[in-house]
């Protein structure tokens, strides 16, 4: 499976340990899913970061390490210069095309909401990180009813 994770939900996950997004990026740390991040939005994420790093308490080391374990986990997608999605933000482009490009299975957005219009025109999976655990969790569940039956 393979997801564009916008830069909201990393910085949710980075906050608090209780959220849901926090489980995404476990989820992600264990292998269970897979990145796809272009160079711009990847940018986007440190911008994130480094805008938050007083919030989140990070030093400089850690949004660095940060930023590389996102890289290591991520299959990487080719921008295009002249790509314009649907989306009227552009750091919300950024995610739509990295998933239209991409062929993501799933965008994971803090607002799935605003990304309306880009889930219509594309016909892409735009979820909240709830919605979208819930998703990666079933999966599991069917294997494990399969393993039963046999």
């Amino acid at each position: 499976m393979k997801y564009v994770i916008e830069p909201d939900i990393i910085i949710a996950g980075l906050r608090s340990k209780a959220a849901p997004e926090h489980q995404l990026l476990r989820h992600l740390a264990a292998g269970q899913f897979r990145l796809l991040l272009s160079a711009p939005l990847l940018y986007a994420y440190e911008q994130a970061l480094y805008d938050q790093r007083q919030d989140l308490s990070l030093k400089f080391r850690a949004i660095e390490e940060t930023l590389s374990f996102f890289a290591a986990s991520a299959d990487y997608v080719p921008c295009h210069p002249l790509w314009h999605a649907v989306m009227n933000k552009p750091e919300k482009d950024l995610s739509i095309a990295c998933a239209y490009i991409g062929g993501a299975d799933m965008v994971i957005v803090a607002r799935p909401d605003l990304y309306k219009q880009a889930n219509e025109t594309l016909n892409l999976n735009v979820l909240n990180a709830k919605k979208a655990l819930k998703q990666i969790a079933a999966p599991k569940k069917a294997k494990a009813k399969k393993r039963k039956a046999a």
